[in-house]
C-alpha cells in the first residue's frame, strides 16, 4: 500500500496538547508562534500564548475543577477563543459552543465549568472569562495538568448528515496527530502564515485552522469569513496558505469576482480542501484563481485531520488520496466482505488516528475498524477516492448509482455550473435519479436541459427530473442531498 509520509514538523517531541504548551514556555520549539485575530490586536507570540493558557488552567484549578472534567467553551473567531479552546482541552475535556449558539451544549455529560471567549449570560458552576487576555494573571506552568496521549481532550458533535448527531470523543493523540499530518502534508514551516477561516467549534477549524499552523512553528490570522471587512484585511496579511470546505472556496471565488482589488496581493503557495469532495472543475477554478496547488484531503469528525491526503510537491491524480502512514483503508461490499481493488464499497478505517469512540457507546479499541458512512474506491496502490455517503446512493433497477458520478457528468454540460443529485421513490425502478443544477446565468430552460442530458448521458445515469435552483441547501460545512427531495415532490 502506498502511504503518505509527510515531512517532520517541530523538532520538539510532544504527544499531548499540554506537552505542546509546555514546550512553548520552555522555548524548546526554537521558533515564535504568531497569532492574530482581526489584525487589530497585539499578536500572541509563543511565550504569551503559553502564559495565557496556563493562566486559564490555574483559574480552573483554583476554582476546584478536577482535571479531566467536562468544560464548556464558548468560542468566536479570535485569539481569545484559541486560548480558551487550548486551555480547556489541556485541563479537561472541552465541548464547544459557537458565539451565537442559543445555549451551551447538552448531552449525556455534566458541565463542570465554562470558559468563555465572548460575552455571554450562560450559567455554569465555574466561569472563567477570557474575553480580555490582558486581564489574565501570569502563573507558573505547573498549573498545567500532565495528560496522557489516550486521555480525552475534546468532544465534538457530528453534523447529523447521515443520522442523529453523536458526541465524538477525541484523545490528545488524535488532535496531535491531526495537526502534525496536516502541517506535514502541506510542507508548512515557521515561515508560513495561515489564514484561518473555518469555524473554531468544528473539527476542520480546530485541526487545520489552529493546530497545524501552531505545530509547524508558524503563525496564523484568524478571521470570521462572513465579516467582509476582516476578509479584506486578512487577504492582505501575507498569508501563504489556507484550508477550507468547498462551500468556502466557492464563496471566496465569488468575493474575488466582486472585489478583485482585495485579492491583488493574495498569493498563497498552497491551498487545502476537505469536509466534502471538491469537484474537479471547482478545484481547477481555485488553482487558476490563485496560481497555487489545491491539496485534497479526506477527514471525518471521528478521524480528524486525515484519513488520507494528497501531499504538496507530489504527483497525485485529482480526487485520489493516499492514506496517511500507519492507517489502513478498505471498502466493503453489500455482503460485508472487502471489495476487490477498484470496485466501490463502503469505506472503513483502522489506525491510531481513529477516535476513542462515541459518548455512551462502546469504545473503539486499538486495532478495531471504524465503519464510515461513505462510499469510495481503493486502488491497488492504496489510493482512495471518496464517492459520497452510502445513505445517498440511489438504488435504481437493481443497480447502485453514486450521485457524485452523475453530478460530474451533468456538470460537463456548458449550461450547468454545479449539479447535485438525489433519489426519489419510483414504483417500477425502486428509485429515480433527480438532479438540481445551478446555471452560470442563474436561469435555465429545465425542459431543454433535461432533453440534452438524456442525449449526453448513459441511459442508466440519466435523470428523470431536473430543477434549476439559485443555491443548494447546506448543513454545517456539508451539503445534504436529502434536503433536495422537496424540490421533486409531486
Amino acid at each position: 500500500m502506498t502511504e503518505t509520509t509527510p515531512p517532520a514538523v517541530l523538532a520538539v517531541d510532544f504527544d499531548t496538547l499540554d506537552g505542546y504548551v509546555r514546550s512553548l514556555g520552555a522555548g524548546t520549539t526554537g521558533t515564535a508562534v504568531e497569532l492574530v485575530d482581526d489584525l487589530c490586536v497585539e499578536p500572541l507570540d509563543a511565550r504569551r500564548l503559553h502564559e495565557c493558557v496556563a493562566a486559564v488552567c490555574a483559574a480552573l484549578n483554583a476554582a476546584g475543577v478536577e482535571p479531566g472534567a467536562t468544560i464548556a467553551v464558548r468560542v468566536g473567531q479570535d485569539a481569545q477563543s484559541v486560548v480558551a479552546l487550548l486551555a480547556a482541552a489541556c485541563y479537561g475535556v472541552a465541548v464547544l459552543a459557537a458565539a451565537d449558539a442559543p445555549r451551551l451544549p447538552e448531552g449525556p455529560f455534566e458541565i463542570a465549568a465554562l470558559v468563555t471567549a465572548v460575552p455571554c449570560d450562560d450559567e455554569a458552576p465555574v466561569l472563567v472569562d477570557v474575553t480580555d487576555l490582558a486581564e489574565l494573571k501570569l502563573v507558573d506552568a505547573s498549573s498545567l495538568p500532565v495528560r496522557s496521549p489516550e486521555d480525552p481532550a475534546l468532544m465534538l458533535c457530528t453534523s447529523g448528515t447521515t443520522g442523529d448527531p453523536k458526541w465524538v470523543r477525541l484523545a490528545h493523540r488524535n488532535l496531535v496527530s491531526a495537526g502534525r499530518y496536516i502541517a506535514g502534508s502541506l510542507g508548512l514551516t515557521p515561515a508560513d502564515r495561515g489564514l484561518s477561516m473555518m469555524p473554531l467549534h468544528h473539527g476542520h477549524g480546530i485541526t487545520a485552522g489552529v493546530l497545524a499552523p501552531l505545530f509547524s512553528g508558524g503563525g496564523f490570522v484568524i478571521l470570521d469569513s462572513k465579516e467582509l471587512d476582516f476578509l479584506e484585511e486578512g487577504l492582505r496579511s501575507d498569508a501563504t496558505w489556507y484550508s477550507a470546505a468547498p462551500s468556502l472556496h466557492r464563496s471566496l471565488l465569488g468575493a474575488k469576482r466582486s472585489w478583485p482589488q482585495w485579492f491583488e496581493g493574495f498569493r498563497p503557495r498552497v491551498i487545502r480542501s476537505t469536509s466534502e469532495a471538491l469537484p474537479a472543475a471547482e478545484k481547477a477554478a481555485v488553482q487558476e484563481a490563485y496560481g497555487a496547488p489545491v491539496i485534497e484531503a479526506y477527514a471525518l469528525t471521528e478521524v480528524p485531520g486525515h484519513v488520507c491526503t494528497q501531499v504538496h510537491g507530489t504527483d497525485t491524480e485529482p480526487g485520489w488520496m493516499p492514506p496517511q502512514l500507519g492507517v489502513e483503508v478498505e471498502t466493503l461490499g453489500e455482503d460485508g466482505r472487502p471489495t476487490p481493488a477498484g470496485e466501490p464499497g463502503r469505506i472503513r478505517v483502522r489506525g491510531p488516528n481513529v477516535m476513542l469512540g462515541y459518548l455512551g457507546h462502546d469504545p473503539v479499541g486499538p486495532g478495531e475498524w471504524y465503519q464510515t458512512s461513505d462510499l469510495g474506491v481503493v486502488r491497488a496502490d492504496g489510493a482512495v477516492a471518496v464517492l459520497g455517503r452510502d445513505s445517498e446512493a440511489i438504488k435504481r433497477g437493481g443497480e447502485t448509482i453514486v450521485p457524485a458520478v452523475v453530478e460530474s457528468l451533468v456538470e460537463e454540460h456548458p449550461d450547468v455550473e454545479r449539479a447535485r443529485v438525489c433519489g426519489m421513490p419510483d414504483e417500477s425502478l425502486g428509485e429515480q435519479i433527480c438532479v438540481a443544477v445551478i446555471s452560470p446565468r442563474g436561469t435555465g430552460d429545465e425542459a431543454r436541459l433535461l432533453r440534452e442530458l438524456r442525449i449526453q448521458l448513459p441511459p442508466n445515469l440519466t435523470p428523470s427530473k431536473l430543477r434549476v435552483v439559485a443555491e443548494f441547501p447546506a448543513g454545517p460545512g456539508k451539503m445534504r442531498r436529502s434536503d433536495l427531495r422537496p424540490l421533486f415532490a409531486e
